[in-house]
């Protein structure tokens, strides 16, 4: 789907942008952007005129999502999907309310349906500890673009898995938002739009507190950044690039599973979990707004029931079976 618009379809874009800001968070507002952009595009290709669209052109546009790729060369997940057709009734819905079209071809369609299950971009306690105290060695490493590349990771790992931020949440920070003494994260404004406010680990503050003292200025160098104002000096997609990249070959190195930056979110809503974490209390250091969403991590999968049942059933220990009409 590409991505250039004429003129005609990039004022109707903006229009549409323009009366959805004060709608969304910023975060919210980048990839409402980028996903009806893709919807328009689409839709030009095809010379398909927006106020002809039924529930026909609709589908097959779901039709066409369900053939898009990943950058790997996998097929699109089923919450991606629900993505784009979530913002195209967005946006057929804000042509209904202006009165270019008479009702909302996406409003009948029916989304894909995605199974709730936990995410695998997540480590348990005992692999967490080991990539942890693995990006806390930065300093042997054996340059200083290298060990800058670690800090870099290090800081952000340890300030995601102790908050359960976002990637993008924790890229829109600034030093204000930040009370180290109390080790309180003030969020201004989260996913929906919802500011919150998250909480630091003993140790995430010691680190975050020697990063903005002296570290973030060997990181970030002396020349002038667009996101220069925020603690982590860029946009949520470059710091996640970077962070991924070092991620993804720390893991490697130590024969882990490898893991993303949102691999932290999903690993502390585990652990804590499992180390007894009142449901609700969980609830509010992720920013979940409902408890259903906040309730995956109770989720079990079968091959982790066939590891217990492995590990633990009392005939584990039966290991050889004795051939018939041997001597008991």
């Amino acid at each position: 789907m590409g991505q250039l618009l004429s003129s005609g379809y990039a004022d109707l874009y903006d229009e549409f942008l323009e009366a959805e800001r004060p709608r969304v968070s910023v975060q919210g507002y980048a990839a409402l952007a980028g996903l009806a952009r893709r919807l328009l595009s689409w839709f030009e290709e095809e010379d398909i005129e927006l106020e002809r669209v039924t529930i026909l052109e609709a589908s097959r546009y779901q039709a066409a999502l369900a053939e898009r790729c990943t950058a790997v060369g996998a097929p699109i997940s089923v919450g991606t999907m629900q993505n784009y057709l979530k913002v195209a009734r967005r946006f057929f819905g804000y042509l209904q309310f202006t009165g270019r079209i008479a009702s909302n071809p996406f409003a009948e369609l029916r989304y894909p349906r995605a199974g709730a299950h936990l995410s695998r971009n997540g480590l348990s306690e005992a692999q967490m500890g080991l990539l942890l105290a693995e990006l806390a060695r930065f300093d042997e490493l054996p340059t200083r673009p290298a060990r800058l590349r670690r800090y870099r990771t290090h800081v952000v790992a340890e300030f995601l898995y102790a908050t359960g931020l976002r990637i993008a949440e924790a890229c829109s920070l600034v030093e204000s938002n930040l009370d180290l003494r109390a080790r309180l994260v003030y969020l201004p404004e989260g996913k929906g739009g919802k500011g919150r406010t998250a909480f630091l680990t003993g140790y995430a503050c010691e680190v975050m507190e020697r990063y903005l003292s002296c570290g973030r200025a060997l990181v970030l160098g002396n020349y002038p950044r667009e996101h220069g104002d925020t603690i982590f000096g860029a946009d949520k997609a470059r710091v996640a690039a970077v962070v991924n990249k070092e991620l993804a070959a720390t893991c490697r190195a130590l024969e882990l599973p490898v893991i993303t930056s949102h691999g932290f979110r999903h690993s502390l809503g585990t652990h804590l979990l499992r180390s007894g974490a009142d449901m609700r209390h969980i609830q509010a250091i992720l920013g979940h707004e409902a408890l259903q969403t906040t309730q995956v991590y109770t989720r079990v999968d079968k091959e982790d029931l066939r590891r217990s049942l492995d590990a633990f059933h009392p005939r584990q220990w039966a290991r050889t079976a004795k051939p018939l009409g041997a001597t008991v």
